[in-house]
């Protein structure tokens, strides 16, 4: 049963990370639309799809998660199936709200789905694979940059589309085959099912999680490696072809070489990070993120070579902390999540990925409208903003940040 959750959300960790370098690109230069119209349409619909996260929350509380996932599944084959057809800002935004809805499905009963089929590490090892599909889908999506561009037939640019749709619906199809786990714990050892019955906490409140000033304490701290996490490559492509006017195969590689570093090294990273404090590990992350920033400010301002190498290095960078920052930041909110609200909490936590993801790409279009320079230094400012923060709240979420990963004692 743990493989064929595991091989559905792989499949959906794929196609979500193909679609992000491909956004922007696919409807600049496959719907004709102008940058800063596609930048703010997709920002308005992801926005417009925040409002229905508290709503799945509580859904994921009363009925579990599997019955959201599949939902959240046909939701994003839809969506995905009627981009190509989208070709004015309102139809973008009318799709990419339906596909945020999707999307706050399935992100907000993943980790509580995983955390009712597996235990101990075997719960990091799960979302620490997950992390490294998204990246692999990142992958694929900039072999596809690289290439659609020099394409001038629309088909090119739709057929992405109309594939990442169809993962979406094998998505589906697989957690169907789940039996029903809304009340019930399911734990899977290597060649067998133990089948254990838990009596589950009684249904949290809204009043629970949002009263607990460390959890959302935490949640906006971590809206600056979200923010940092989206806006790595978002903008790149767009960067290399129309700001330093270089080859499209700068971004297409830059993003592939970090795709290579997060698949070899997730697991390396994880283990060391370990033997310390998750707040050692978020700090480090988001200093590594404030740091390749910074070294992107003068981009516009220096030779093509020399821009291209400094793409390419901070790629590593941002690559290693995306490693650094993901699995820990997912398994300190699970450990300070309010008991018996759960779902809520998952609800919130999502909402510190899905509103930075939703606000990158209108913000970072007028930015780099603005300056390039600009762009990197409000994104530098923010990482190492998020360093304070954290100290701050090692003292008051100790369990969670202070203490070394679960996988230690595994």
């Amino acid at each position: 049963m743990l493989r064929i959750f595991l091989a559905a959300t792989l499949i959906d960790a794929l196609g979500s990370g193909l679609w992000v370098p491909f956004a922007l690109l696919f409807l600049v230069h496959g719907q004709g639309m102008s940058l800063v119209d596609a930048g703010a349409s997709l920002t308005t619909g992801a926005l417009l799809a925040l409002v229905t996260g508290p709503a799945t929350g509580a859904a994921m509380d009363r009925f579990g998660p599997r019955a959201l996932l599949i939902a959240g599944n046909l939701v994003r084959l839809a969506a995905f199936a009627a981009y190509p057809l989208a070709h004015t800002s309102w139809q973008v935004v009318v799709v990419s709200a339906v596909a945020g809805f999707g999307d706050r499905l399935f992100w907000t009963c993943n980790a509580p789905m995983v955390a009712r089929l597996t235990t101990g590490a075997d719960t990091d090892r799960v979302l620490a694979t997950q992390t490294t599909a998204r990246f692999a889908g990142a992958g694929l999506g900039a072999v596809a940059m690289a290439v659609l561009p020099t394409i001038t037939s629309p088909w090119a640019f739709h057929l992405l589309a109309y594939a990442n749709a169809a993962s979406f619906a094998v998505a589906a199809v697989l957690i169907r085959l789940l039996p029903p786990l809304s009340r019930e714990s399911y734990v899977l050892a290597p060649g067998r099912r133990r089948h254990f019955h838990v009596k589950v906490a009684p249904s949290g409140s809204w009043r629970a999680v949002l009263g607990d000033r460390p959890f959302t304490g935490f949640c906006v701290t971590h809206m600056a490696f979200t923010l940092a996490s989206a806006s790595k490559f978002s903008v790149l492509p767009i960067v290399v072809r129309d700001l330093l006017h270089g080859p499209q195969w700068i971004a297409g590689t830059a993003i592939t070489l970090g795709t290579v570093v997060v698949v070899t090294a997730q697991r390396p990273i994880v283990s060391l990070l370990a033997r310390r404090s998750r707040t050692t590990g978020l700090i480090g992350a988001a200093a590594l993120f404030a740091l390749c920033f910074a070294l992107l400010i003068p981009l516009a301002a220096v030779s093509l070579p020399v821009a291209t190498v400094v793409i390419l290095l901070t790629s590593l960078g941002f690559s290693v902390a995306e490693a650094m920052f993901g699995p820990t930041a997912t398994a300190a909110a699970a450990a300070a999540a309010p008991p018996g609200a759960e779902g809520r909490a998952s609800a919130i936590f999502q909402l510190s990925w899905g509103l930075p993801i939703a606000l990158a790409p209108g913000l970072l279009a007028v930015l780099l409208s603005a300056s390039n320079a600009l762009t990197w230094s409000i994104l530098a400012l923010t990482c190492a903003s998020a360093v304070p923060a954290l100290l701050v709240l090692r003292k008051k979420l100790p369990a969670a940040l202070r203490e070394p990963s679960p996988a230690v004692a595994a």
